[in-house]
């Protein structure tokens, strides 16, 4: 090799190195921009909550297995009594799977039937026009008459002697056992459903949180806020855990999320204070804690407004 080529290769080198380097640099480039498009885990409460929120914003639902009127009333930001009438479901409340529910619309109108008006019959009567203008009214004589004539007879009677009337036995009472009804409004008191530090309050925003979260520590009780009838208790509201949600009358219910474990069943008629489940927590990344909601009507209401002062 000359001198005069040794430039010329250094050249060609410096080339391919500089193209080897531009490849390496796209590589790093293209697993960086993939890595950043990949789904990040959920650890904090709030992202757990936005993301597995589990609201209904359709105009229909079709129900499935396991699905209650007041979960379906709960995700959808209604009144369980407004759906009812909407659909036309009994008191009772009852739901089936595969049926459709309206979540949208007007209530119908109760139909109201007219009384059919009644027919009297009218006797007819033959007139006659004399000459002079007056109306004279003739009437047929019966030909056989009305009544027939009864044969007098003297009767004879008898005389009974007075009857003692016993005087009436008193019935015994009847006890009847009547189900423990709803609280009143009006003598509603509400109690903390935990002991523990606030972690976080409730936001009138439209896409803030509709509830507060208290953390304690694994385990720990979770009370009834008062008392009332469970109407829902499972895991099926994605993004509430184990959940609990109480009736306490025709306006307000309670939800208590996060669980470790529920403690009561559908149905069941609670005291206030009563231990109705253990604490758990909203992530496999998150410290112990229970998610809490008041809803009036089927709106979420501000918890501390309910709530004693600590």
């Amino acid at each position: 090799m000359t001198i005069s080529s040794r430039p010329l290769c250094n050249i060609r080198r410096y080339h391919l190195w500089l193209r080897i380097a531009v490849v390496f640099f796209l590589v790093q480039l293209v697993g960086c921009s993939t890595a950043n498009h990949s789904p990040a885990p959920v650890t904090s409460v709030q992202g757990y909550k936005t993301e597995l929120k589990s609201s209904i914003s359709t105009s229909t639902y079709r129900v499935k297995k396991g699905d209650t009127l007041y979960a379906i009333a709960w995700r959808s930001n209604q009144d369980f009594k407004h759906l009812a009438a909407l659909n036309k479901i009994p008191k009772s409340f009852q739901i089936y799977p595969g049926q459709l529910l309206k979540l949208k619309g007007k209530i119908p109108a109760q139909s109201y039937r007219k009384p059919k008006p009644v027919t009297v019959a009218k006797t007819k009567t033959k007139t006659k026009t004399t000459t002079s203008g007056t109306t004279k009214t003739s009437v047929k004589a019966p030909t056989r008459p009305l009544v027939k004539p009864v044969p007098t007879k003297t009767v004879t009677a008898k005389v009974t002697p007075p009857v003692k009337v016993k005087a009436p036995v008193k019935a015994k009472p009847v006890v009847v056992k009547v189900s423990k009804p709803v609280v009143r409004n009006n003598k509603l008191s509400w109690a903390w459903p935990a002991s523990g530090k606030l972690i976080s309050t409730y936001s009138s925003s439209k896409s803030g949180q509709q509830g507060i979260n208290i953390g304690g520590s694994l385990g720990r009780n979770v009370l009834a806020s008062e008392s009332g009838r469970v109407v829902y208790s499972g895991n099926g509201l994605r993004g509430y855990g184990n959940l609990i949600i109480i009736k306490h009358n025709d306006d307000y219910l309670s939800a208590y999320a996060y669980n470790k474990k529920l403690l009561v069943k559908e149905q069941q008629w609670v005291k206030a204070g009563q231990k109705i489940a253990s604490m758990g927590n909203s992530g496999p990344n998150s410290g112990a804690e229970l998610y809490f909601e008041i809803r009036y009507r089927g709106k979420p209401v501000n918890p501390i407004r309910y709530l004693p002062k600590r």
